[in-house]
């Protein structure tokens, strides 16, 4: 089963913290399971920042969140993230 995990991010300064985001995606897309992940910005709204993964299955995402990638770069894009929530849609089978 495949599962899409949107992550909507609010930030401050989306200058700053897109070149970390990018990094965290490139890296993050090498975790075990991961297909993909994406790094998106909506032009209406200034402080939005989306990521789009896909994965196995949630248990891999869960993983993520506690592995390598995660340490490596929360920590630096963590000033200028002010909220976030995570969506898991599963494929349609």
């Amino acid at each position: 089963m495949m599962v899409l995990v949107i992550t909507d991010n609010r930030v401050k300064d989306r200058d700053a913290y897109l070149p970390l985001a990018k990094a965290f995606a490139a890296d993050g897309a090498n975790d075990k399971g991961c297909h993909e992940m994406n790094v998106y910005v909506d032009p209406e709204v200034e402080n939005r920042v989306v990521f789009v993964s896909k994965w196995d299955a949630k248990e891999d995402f869960l993983a993520h969140v506690q592995g390598e990638s995660f340490a490596k770069h929360i920590p630096g894009m963590a000033p200028y993230y002010e909220s976030g929530t995570d969506t898991f849609l599963e494929l349609a089978e």
